[in-house]
């Protein structure tokens, strides 16, 4: 349900963050709360998670001594990298 949000309320957003073609957000915008229970509901992977390197999830996940910049800044630098093909 979040991804279809920013999908309806910032598309080409939602391609940025999602990694997805403007196609594909077009029809996650356009799913039904049923049709999205129903993909909730299944045990088909539809998504993963683009990050690959242990040193940059723990990094997002250090909670500790975080202030506002260095949001920013991995904010930024997970922006650069590419899409990967699921």
């Amino acid at each position: 349900m979040l991804a279809q949000r920013l999908a309806r309320r910032n598309p080409v957003e939602a391609q940025v963050r999602l990694g997805m073609s403007a196609e594909l957000i077009a029809i996650i915008g356009g799913l039904s709360a049923a049709q999205i229970v129903r993909l909730a509901d299944s045990d088909v992977l539809l998504c993963g998670v683009g990050l690959q390197e242990r040193s940059m999830l723990s990094a997002l996940n250090d909670t500790l001594n975080r202030h506002d910049m260095q949001t920013m800044h991995a904010a930024m630098l997970l922006a650069q990298l590419p899409a990967r093909p699921l």
